[in-house]
């Protein structure tokens, strides 16, 4: 460069003899030192180029490397850059150009352009975003790539980050904390302006009365635990850092994230989207998720059933688990509880340890009894293994499938940790599942899955570097050996990645009084959404026994406005006979269990509950209305709810059906709910006038 701009001066002013010749170098420097930039001193900046597609406008100021969105003309985020540690920290502010190329795109979200901006620090160091506008869409989707030679190394990349606030209107505006997972009673808060929220995999921040907001997370889930931290002031969303590469006690991790390295390495794709509704923005989030990795196929309906661990546990026989299969038999499934003519008895933790004659046996009888069994597994956990003990069939001992930590094996919930992508752990899970297979089960819950995502000083397979690579390859595994027969549930489990299994507790150990009820129901406040991802959400199961009769019902209707209906009560011949008549009365109602079978996750009516659970949640139909309300007080509550609120705007009065009690009404613009101490409601509300 130096010696093509020498040459060209010296022609051009036919510069003569030592004179000349130091005019021109000296001249050349001058150039160098001050013109090693996009615009030169003086000269106007580069002009800001415009991406566009459907509702989005981004303008990209390439003078400083940051990005402005605007939503249907509205600015929303300003001053937008990407980082990335390498260890040392680099934004796209540091890049000395910049250029942006576009392209049509057609995956499988939908048609619209990539749009990608490459800046350079030469050709051998490039840091390349992509944001992806898709056709009427209320968002987009963003990453960043760098590109090093010889090789880049990172635990860190954040396609996102902004400092300028995003101003709301003034009232009660809330940002939402995700869990990672399900594990230790862990709840959702939805934490009013005015704090710093870490939230993982997505976060929503919103005005609750007007509902408009802004949806943020992670779309990609195969090698990055992703982190969206944000601090508040009481208007303003003041600054958010959506990255890959958070780990934290609520990870359960005690390493860093792990790093991935090579020539060009990228960050989790991260979904940018704004909404009159944040409700419909984390659909639409839940939707764009499954449209990259679609859920495991299931054609048959949600299950009903049962499940041990509720009142059984580790009293579980062989007997017992026959004797359960029998009351269902002749006491539930004639009287409304199944579908599709069947339900599933599931033998929790325990029943992995009786005998193949034993489960044999229950199995049979389960078919003779048209149902489907189901059993217990925990993949990515041994309990109180020796290290020296023989994993299966295999020449590993335990010591060597451990997933370590510091050099120590790792124990979370009492259970040691596996390594997912070992071969000895693999031949375990082959070996459970031959074995279950062989004696006839469809349905296996499995648990303490946590384990198999958390960071390792190594992994087996020297390709796997980060915790979520190795749960990938493992669920990948475990779902591939189970085969498309056999129905796979999620217990305590990340989020994310949610290809792999059919369901998913939306909170564990839940089982029949009032505050367990509204902790169960504090996750479908915040995340009735995941059954846009799982075929379906599992709200644990039903536990009767022991609980007053406004309870049971708010247990069951919890349970029926979530997913899968499984009980949890003894019914076996020891089982406490008013346990089973609270079975037969509180399981059976026709139009409770019509609802069940709907197989839909209700919507909140409200999201301004910090770590409670709202107290109405509604369902849409095509000819009718569901709402759900429940009281979690010792007193009696009185609720006035707005139809227009609920997603009604009746022309006249609308006929309203409580289904417990069978209480008939109208409404025109309100519903008055009246409910007792630790009691619920289920209101069908017919929206063209149909016959009670």
């Amino acid at each position: 460069m130096l010696i093509s701009i020498f040459f060209q001066m010296g022609a051009s002013f036919r510069f003569r003899g030592a004179a000349g010749f130091m005019g021109v170098l000296l001249a050349s420097l001058f150039c160098i030192r001050f013109f090693d930039c996009p615009a030169r001193a003086g000269a106007p900046p580069p002009p800001a180029v415009t991406m566009t597609e459907g509702n989005w406008r981004i303008v990209y100021n390439p003078a400083r490397g940051t990005a402005d969105f605007y939503w249907r003309g509205n600015l929303i985020v300003s001053n937008a850059f990407a980082r990335v540690k390498l260890p040392e920290a680099v934004t796209s502010m540091d890049y000395k150009t910049h250029t942006v190329s576009q392209r049509p795109i057609r995956d499988r979200i939908g048609a619209g352009v990539e749009y990608l901006v490459e800046s350079a620090n030469g050709p051998a160091d490039r840091m390349i975003q992509s944001f992806r506008l898709y056709q009427n869409t209320d968002y987009f989707i963003t990453d960043v790539t760098i590109s090093r030679q010889p090789g880049a190394t990172s635990n860190y990349m954040a396609p996102l980050v902004f400092q300028s606030p995003v101003q709301f209107p003034p009232g009660d505006n809330r940002a939402l904390k995700v869990p990672f997972d399900n594990d230790k009673w862990i709840r959702y808060e939805a934490s009013p302006f005015g704090s710093d929220v870490t939230s993982y995999e997505v976060s929503a921040f919103y005005n609750d009365s007007s509902r408009s907001g802004l949806v943020i997370g992670s779309v990609e889930h195969d090698t990055w635990k992703t982190g969206i931290r944000s601090t508040t002031t009481p208007d303003s969303l003041a600054s958010v850092e959506a990255f890959g590469g958070i780990t934290s006690p609520d990870t359960r991790d005690v390493l860093p994230h792990g790093s991935i390295s090579g020539p060009a390495i990228k960050s989790p794709a991260i979904f940018v989207g704004y909404f009159y509704d944040w409700r419909s923005g984390l659909e639409a989030y839940a939707r764009a998720n499954a449209a990259i990795a679609p859920a495991r196929p299931w054609t048959k309906g949600v299950p009903f059933g049962s499940n041990s661990w509720g009142s059984l546990k580790n009293h579980l026989t062989g007997d017992k688990a026959v004797q359960v299969s029998d009351f269902f038999a002749n006491n539930l499934q004639p009287d409304h509880f199944e579908n599709g003519n069947t339900d599933y008895i599931g033998l929790d933790a325990y029943g992995e340890n009786l005998t193949d004659e034993a489960l044999r046996e229950f199995v049979d009888h389960c078919h003779q009894n048209n149902q489907e069994a189901g059993i217990y597994f925990t993949p990515f956990t041994a309990w109180s293994p020796h290290d020296n003990g023989r994993v299966a069939d295999t020449n590993y001992r335990y010591k060597d499938i451990y997933l370590y930590a510091n050099g120590n094996k790792q124990i979370l919930d009492n259970g040691v940790a596996l390594d997912p992508t070992h071969p000895g752990t693999q031949r375990r899970i082959q070996a459970y599942l031959d074995r279950f297979k062989r004696l006839g089960f469809h349905y296996i819950k499995v648990d303490f899955m946590t384990h198999g995502a958390l960071e390792g000083d190594r992994h087996y397979d020297p390709r796997v570097t980060t915790g979520i690579q190795a749960y990938n390859e493992g669920m990948k595994y475990l779902s591939d050996a189970a085969g498309p027969d056999i129905y796979l549930n999620l217990s305590i489990s990340p989020l994310f990645p949610s290809q792999y299994a059919n369901s998913r507790r939306i909170a564990c150990d839940t089982f029949g009084a009032m505050h367990e009820v509204q902790y169960m129901l504090n996750s479908l406040t915040y995340g009735w959404w995941l059954d846009g991802v799982y075929d379906f959400n599992d709200p644990d199961h039903v536990v009767l026994d022991g609980f007053s009769d406004g309870e049971n019902r708010a247990r069951v209707t919890s349970a029926v406005i979530t997913g899968n209906f499984i009980s949890g009560d003894d019914l076996s011949a020891a089982g406490d006979a008013k346990g089973k008549k609270r079975a037969e009365k509180y399981l059976t109602n026709e139009e409770i269990d019509d609802v069940a079978r709907i197989g839909k996750s209700f919507r909140p009516v409200e999201g301004n509950t910090n770590q409670d659970a709202a107290h109405l949640f509604v369902s849409d139909g095509k000819d009718c209305c569901y709402l759900a309300a429940f009281n979690y007080s010792a007193k009696r509550a009185t609720y006035n709810v707005s139809l227009k609120r609920i997603g009604l705007i009746p022309n006249g009065p609308l006929d309203v059906k409580e289904l417990w009690s069978g209480a008939l009404s109208q409404a025109s613009n309100t519903i008055t709910v009246q409910l007792g101490p630790d009691d619920a409601a289920l209101f069908k509300i017919y929206k063209t006038g149909a016959p009670l």
